[in-house]
């Protein structure tokens, strides 16, 4: 392929847009663009051109100019589903949830055989922006029902309770997911799991959060469990190690804290956060010139970490 075309060998805006699409697949985007042109020239009115042209804007980051593209093509064709989902992109990108809710809401609408999980999902995300949680969750569970196997859906439904302190519907939701398959779950979900079940503690009230409390036991239970197999699924999870040690600690268990806590240095030694919590460690064992070391480190690595410094301070002030 040359990158001059005789004009007289193409016969119709749709030859133009063939050569433009194999250009754009090989990378060669200035000769797409321009064939794209070319089939406008031919016919202004072709839409498909238009929403090539909207596609390359977008991936460009030209939003304005892919939302005007898009906004013509679907002028041109109504019923375009390539427009309605480009332009509900294009707004969600800028921030305008209810145009994005509306053209996704129109696709939807329009070809609902063809709007896959991913759209469910973004426009579940621009409901949620808005405000419209009920309806978000719904939008996500269409897209479940559309893939069962479509892991941000079930994801998306925990982002929303996780902030509400409800590990028990998050851990539901994730049920859900591994009954369907068993592989589903990622580390990072088994992990942000049982950072939940940790955090649900300190929402308890003061007298009910000992670490002799039954519903105490049972929540760093549901913890550990969860940090060890987002460890089994990977072993290099340092974030899942230094939590485990802190799971660790409310049962006592020092030194499985202190093996947990290092075994995350030994994966990522730049990780500020075991050395911290290590110092705390230290220091409560009475063991200081360890918990210095260990929160001058963590200060070396996060110069600003006032809590690190204030503790640091009082140990050398000793």
């Amino acid at each position: 392929m040359t990158d001059v075309i005789n004009p007289a060998a193409v016969e119709s805006p749709e030859t133009y847009l063939q050569f433009g699409d194999r250009y754009r697949l090989s990378g060669n985007l200035p000769l797409a663009y321009k064939n794209y042109q070319r089939a406008l020239t031919i016919n202004p009115e072709f839409a498909a051109a238009h929403e090539r042209l909207a596609e390359m804007y977008q991936q460009q980051g030209n939003t304005m100019e892919a939302i005007a593209s898009f906004s013509k093509a679907l002028e041109l064709d109504p019923l375009s589903l390539d427009a309605q989902l480009g332009l509900g992109n294009a707004y969600q990108q800028m921030g305008w949830a209810e145009l994005a809710i509306t053209h996704f809401q129109q696709a939807l609408e329009s070809s609902p055989d063809r709007f896959l999980a991913e759209y469910h999902c973004k426009l579940g995300d621009s409901l949620k922006q808005r405000g419209r949680i009920s309806e978000a969750i719904a939008s996500y569970e269409r897209a479940i029902i559309s893939n069962p196997d479509y892991m941000d859906g079930y994801r998306a439904i925990a982002q929303i309770y996780f902030p509400k302190n409800d590990p028990e519907t998050v851990s539901a939701i994730y049920q859900r997911a591994e009954a369907h398959n068993s592989e589903i779950l990622q580390a990072k979900d088994y992990n942000a799991l049982g950072v939940a079940w940790l955090y649900k503690i300190n929402s308890l009230q003061p007298e009910d959060q000992s670490n002799a409390s039954d519903l105490v036991r049972d929540l760093v239970d549901k913890a550990i469990a969860c940090f060890e197999r987002a460890i089994q699924i990977e072993p290099s999870y340092a974030d899942a190690h230094c939590n485990l040690g802190s799971a660790f600690i409310r049962q006592d268990r020092v030194m499985d804290a202190i093996l947990a806590y290092k075994e995350s240095l030994d994966i990522e030694p730049n990780f500020a956060q075991p050395y911290f919590n290590l110092g705390i460690l230290f220091s409560n064992i009475g063991k200081t010139d360890e918990a210095i070391a260990c929160f001058q480190s963590a200060i070396d690595l996060v110069p600003n970490w006032v809590e690190a410094h204030e503790y640091l301070s009082k140990l050398l002030s000793r």
